[in-house]
Formats: C-alpha cells, structure tokens, sequence
C-alpha cells in the first residue's frame, strides 16, 4: 500500500502513461506531413499541397468560370460518381441534408493500422458559398465523417481524432464537395497526418499498473 499511498510516485506513473499514449509519428503514414507534395496520395479532382499543407476545392479551371480563380491545382474538380469512388463511400453517403453533392475533390491512401491507434490529423475550412451548405469531410474504410459546411465552419485550424479498436488496412480519404449547386468555392486544407505510436510491452504494463494503482487509490480513498 506504500506505493499507493506515495502521490508523487503515482503522479510519476500517470505522466508516464500519458506521455506513451500522445506520442504520434508520421512514418505510418505515406507522406502525412506532405513534405513531399502528394507523393503517396491518390488524388481526384483539383487538390496542391502548399508550404506543407494538403487544400482540396471545389473549383472548376477549364471553364473559366467566376470560380475558376481560386482553382488551385489546374485540374478540375471532379463530378461526383469519381468522388465518391475515391473515397470508397457511397454517392448519397456525400450529401448534406437535402442537399445533393454535385462535384469536388477527394485525395486518398490506405496504410495498415494496430489496434489501439489513434489517427490525428489538422484541417481547415473556408467557403465562398453563401446559400446552400457545402461538405468538408474525412472518410475512413468508407465511412464518411462530417468535418464542416457552411453553417457548422469553425474559425482557424481544427484538430480530429479517431481510435482504431482493430487491426487491419485502413482507407482514409479526405474530401470536399459542392452541394445544392456548382457555384461558391469551398476549399477544405489537411495538415500532421499522423498515427499514435504502438506501445511497447513494456508501456502497456505500465499503463495496467497505473490503472491499477488509480483503483486501488480510490478504494482506499472511501
């Protein structure tokens, strides 16, 4: 019970646990931190990485259309049977309430994953449109996650996370998508893909033994 009852050893072994459970590297990921363009990233429709970041539009070029200006890589934005596609999820999976996805742009890679790892990534989103909601979204193995719209777009950089509870190869795309119509550029920027490292043995006993140690403390704290 000393160990218990000493608080600086257990607050020693919970920083410790804290520290093995936030510690994230880029290798898992192909290229994550996009020092290297969109090596390792499948791309669709009008996606560029600048200083760095990952920014996917909604943005025709060829058209020369008033959207045409804030078109970022000269590719078009692709239609939305090719988006979908790409992100390995359904057409409807894209729209937005009442809102039918139209076009957009989707980058995409599959890498192995353990269980017990979290996927961390930071993103951005901006919009021209003013009237229907566009769709900034992440989807893994096909599941689309909403990331923002019009009317849910936070200020500044956001930061997302998901565990995986299996083992397995996992798809991950990211995408963004006109809806209601083709006009109003949205453009949805990625930074720090990265994946929680796999903890050691010896971590996953130490998190087991300041578990333990939390329980036992509040038993004896009642």
């Amino acid at each position: 019970m000393k160990l218990i009852q000493n608080p600086a050893r257990l607050a020693l072994v919970l920083a410790l646990l804290a520290g093995s459970a936030t510690t994230y590297v880029h290798a898992q990921v192909g290229n994550g931190d996009f020092s290297n363009g969109l090596s390792g990233w499948a791309a669709t429709g009008d996606a560029a990485v600048f200083n760095g970041v990952l920014q996917l539009s909604t943005a025709f070029a060829s058209d020369g259309g008033e959207d045409a200006p804030f078109n970022l890589s000269g590719q078009d934005a692709a239609w939305i049977d090719a988006v979908a596609a790409a992100a390995g999820a359904p057409v409807t999976a894209l729209d937005l309430a009442d809102e039918e996805a139209l076009e957009g742009s989707v980058v995409q890679q599959a890498f192995a994953v353990a269980a017990g790892q979290t996927l961390r990534f930071d993103w951005g989103f901006s919009t021209r449109e003013t009237l229907f909601q566009d769709h900034a979204f992440v989807a893994i193995n096909g599941q689309v996650l909403t990331l923002a719209s019009l009317a849910t777009a936070p200020a500044g950089l956001q930061t997302f996370q998901h565990l995986f509870t299996q083992a397995g190869s996992v798809s991950l795309a990211f995408g963004v998508v006109d809806t209601g119509d083709v006009l109003g550029v949205s453009t949805l920027s990625i930074d720090n893909v990265q994946l929680s490292a796999v903890p050691e043995p010896g971590a996953w006993a130490l998190m087991a033994g300041g578990l333990a140690l939390l329980a036992a403390r509040r038993r004896v704290g009642r």
